[in-house]
């Protein structure tokens, strides 16, 4: 490829269009300035959003590999530990056993037989409450709005027997 004969081209096309712009009436030369503008803010704006397009593709799709391949890869090791707790007799045990559940459950009976009372509004707690102070740690009365605490309420239990 001949750069000259390119260069000569790009001058004999250009050559042209000042030929037929200098032709034009005043109105026409405003109107293909802003013509030519116009094309060039669109073709920008065409290859602003292609190639933004085309990094999200290729972003996403990383990401989709990754979450496939950690996927994968956790199931793997997730299928390995199991049988190693099959092979060797380990197993895990849970977070919440059997045994804190009926430990809860015997506390909230032998409170149920007590009444409490809020100390801010002075309202009887409700049996709901007792149980999610139990079940959660912290309760909000339901009319006043106050917090008690799992180990606030223990010690206001004791102070009371």
């Amino acid at each position: 490829m001949d750069w000259r004969n390119i260069v000569d081209t790009i001058y004999l096309w250009y050559n042209e269009f000042i030929e037929w712009y200098s032709v034009q009436p005043i109105y026409g030369q405003i109107l293909s300035i802003v013509g030519i503008i116009a094309l060039l803010a669109l073709a920008v704006t065409l290859i602003y959003y292609v190639i933004k397009g085309i990094a999200y593709l290729i972003y996403y799709t990383l990401k989709g590999i990754y979450y496939l391949l950690k996927g994968i890869g956790l199931g793997f090791f997730k299928l390995c530990e199991g049988f190693y707790n099959l092979v060797s007799g380990k197993y895990k045990t849970k977070k919440q056993t059997e045994d804190t559940i009926l430990l809860v459950e015997d506390q909230i009976n032998n409170i149920n037989n007590t009444v409490l009372y809020c100390t801010e509004c002075g309202k009887r707690f409700s049996e709901n409450m007792i149980k999610k102070i139990f079940s959660i740690g912290n309760v909000f009365c339901v009319n006043c709005g106050k917090e008690f605490n799992l180990l606030d309420f223990q010690n206001h239990i004791t102070l009371t027997h």
